[in-house]
């Protein structure tokens, strides 16, 4: 008889926990989808066991990819900033104000309409967690641009990828483990404290971008294994591969999360990278890597997962960043009220299987430094890939040729015309709005702190950056002799600010500092020396172009009150004492209003 009763106690149990999986799997199918963007950092083509690397072992993606749509030809520009701005806007990253990765280049307009401020405005909760690089200050960070949460950090890249500290909405916490594993815990607990609503994620993971380190257990598979470069070079490699499987496992865990939270029927996940490979690796058959206009800078997977309404299939139509926010509102149902002028189309029915194939377009890559021009850039149409680098064309037929070895220039005149011309035009297009210079805003109450870091300024005299010449994320000035920075400044509502500097240096004291702003001045001097310890780095392969972390001296330099200009300049000037060489690394700002 108890076993009786047993046996329909169990069968109660489960009609009741059957009951309720399908009462919240309905509950769920009612509500708009919820969307999660996951974009890594130098992941190239070939960096995944789906696209034929015989090393590397990345079963989550794998496994991602028999799930959902897998857009085989997808397109991103050859650097970070410009991919993430094409991602998050739909349009092409020159129309927006991005051209660079550093001092200013790679500034988003703070007009430009994101994906987050769609979403937002539409009721979805909305959060960015990991590497943003399209501006460092409010309005151009991630909550001037639509996110209500924000955890990562606004540069290009970062010094140390464990036991970190990361901006937190504002502030710089620190966390506790691998930089992977930590953004990935904040992007589960964003689900979890919204799962009862609407959410948009949108997970920009800084790897496998350098510094070169990654935890042990995932070193240690890769690193004894020859990938026919040297030494060197298999060391980056094995880092690198144990970078990009240490992201799968996080995948791994996000699908995961949402298949335990019943979420994963009503929920897009989107997987894709932002450029080619920086460094000689596996690509494929590809030409090029990181920076290149080629396949190999631009080519990427691209998988878009939806339980149940996207059917799992591989599209080989010409697909690219900017179709993404195009697409995602119209899987979400959104209808924006203001017009957004799209470089990108709605594939949507192509991802439903709606329609057999997406209209022919020419598709366009742009490669610059700090000076923008068209001297690099390239035309995808078709089989075919026009490129353009300082003077020397190309047109490649893809088809029989994946590898860009046979430039077919002076047999095709007319095809190359035709793209040399599409080009040129297009150029002209979505530079039209020209570029600002880089403008640091201070007054706003919603951001009290702005630092003036050395990266966004321009130095004179006896100062040149540490690292390296064009001033990289993090990077700091070393001064000989007198000399003097200059940053570019908005005071957006007139204050009184409280300025502190960051210094470091030995036989230093006398040195004599005047801050500006206007008819504006704070005049102080170096009165102690600070000998700096250099942070420990878990490099696997020492970094070659970018900052260690150090300590450094806080002097405070006083306060400055300065009224509402759109446009001056903030400049600290330097009367260089004893024989030792003084470092500077930034001047913090505090907005004693918003405080």
């Amino acid at each position: 008889m108890k076993r009786i009763h047993s046996n329909i106690l169990f069968v109660v149990c489960s009609l009741m926990f059957a009951s309720c999986t399908s009462s919240v799997v309905q509950e769920q199918a009612s509500r708009p989808p919820n969307v999660i963007v996951i974009l890594t950092d130098d992941q190239g083509w070939g960096d995944f066991s789906y696209t034929g690397n015989e090393y590397l072992s990345t079963p989550h993606f794998d496994k991602m990819t028999e799930q959902s749509a897998v857009l085989n030809r997808f397109y991103v520009s050859p650097v970070c900033a410009p991919t993430r701005a094409s991602v998050l806007t739909g349009r092409y990253h020159l129309r927006t104000g991005v051209s660079f990765v550093t001092r200013g280049r790679e500034n988003m307009r703070t007009e430009e309409i994101t994906m987050a401020e769609v979403f937002k405005e539409a009721g979805y909760a909305t959060g960015c967690f990991g590497k943003w690089h399209n501006g460092a200050h409010y309005p151009e960070n991630p909550q001037g641009q639509g996110f209500d949460t924000f955890l990562g950090f606004t540069s290009g890249h970062w010094s140390n990828y464990f036991d970190t500290q990361l901006e937190s909405n504002g502030e710089m916490v620190s966390t506790k483990g691998y930089i992977t594993d930590v953004l990935t815990e904040a992007t589960l607990s964003f689900i979890d404290e919204n799962k009862d609503q609407p959410f948009f994620a949108f997970v920009p993971f800084n790897a496998p971008h350098t510094p070169y380190q990654v935890p042990d257990q995932y070193f240690d598979k890769y690193k004894d294994l020859d990938f026919g470069y040297d030494e060197k070079q298999n060391k980056k490699i094995a880092t690198i591969y144990g970078m990009c499987e240490n992201i799968d496992d996080n995948l791994g865990r996000i699908l995961q999360h949402l298949k335990e939270l019943k979420l994963e029927e009503n929920t897009i996940v989107v997987f894709l990278s932002d450029n080619g490979p920086q460094g000689a690796r596996y690509n494929g058959l590809l030409r090029g890597g990181k920076t290149s206009v080629h396949e190999g800078g631009t080519l990427v997977p691209c998988a878009i997962q939806w339980k149940g309404n996207i059917p799992s299939s591989k599209k080989e139509a010409i697909t690219a960043h900017i179709d993404l926010m195009p697409t995602l509102m119209s899987l979400a149902g959104i209808e924006y009220n203001k017009s957004i002028a799209f470089d990108g189309v709605d594939l949507s029915d192509y991802l439903k299987g709606d329609r057999k194939d997406t209209e022919e377009r020419n598709l366009y890559t742009h490669m610059t430094g700090f000076e923008i021009t068209a001297e690099r850039g390239a035309v995808r149409q078709g089989t075919y890939r026009f490129t353009t680098e300082f003077g020397e064309e190309g047109l490649f037929d893809l088809s029989n040729d994946p590898s860009e070895k046979e430039n077919l220039v002076e047999q095709l005149p007319e095809k190359t015309g035709e793209l040399r011309n599409a080009f040129q035009n297009w150029y002209t297009d979505v530079t039209s709005e020209g570029f600002s210079d880089l403008k640091i805003p201070l007054g706003y109450n919603e951001s009290p702190k702005v630092v003036l870091a050395a990266h966004e300024s321009s130095g004179k005299g006896g100062l040149h950056f540490k690292a390296n010449q064009n001033g990289w994320a993090h990077d700091w000035y070393q001064v000989k002799s007198d000399g003097y920075i200059s940053w570019p400044i908005e005071v957006v509502n007139a204050s009184t600010f409280e300025l502190s500097l960051k210094y470091a240096g030995k036989d230093i004291v006398g040195t004599e500092l005047e801050f500006k702003v206007g008819d504006q001045t704070i005049h102080k001097k170096i009165t102690k020396d600070f000998i700096p310890v250099t942070l420990p780095t878990p490099d696997r392969v020492m970094r070659e172009q970018e900052a260690k972390e150090q300590t450094w001296k806080t002097l405070v330099l006083g306060e400055i009150s300065l009224p509402k200009s759109q446009n001056t300049k903030a400049t600290l000037v330097i009367k260089k004492q004893g024989k030792g060489i003084l470092e500077l690394k930034e001047i913090e700002t505090k907005n004693r209003k918003a405080l």
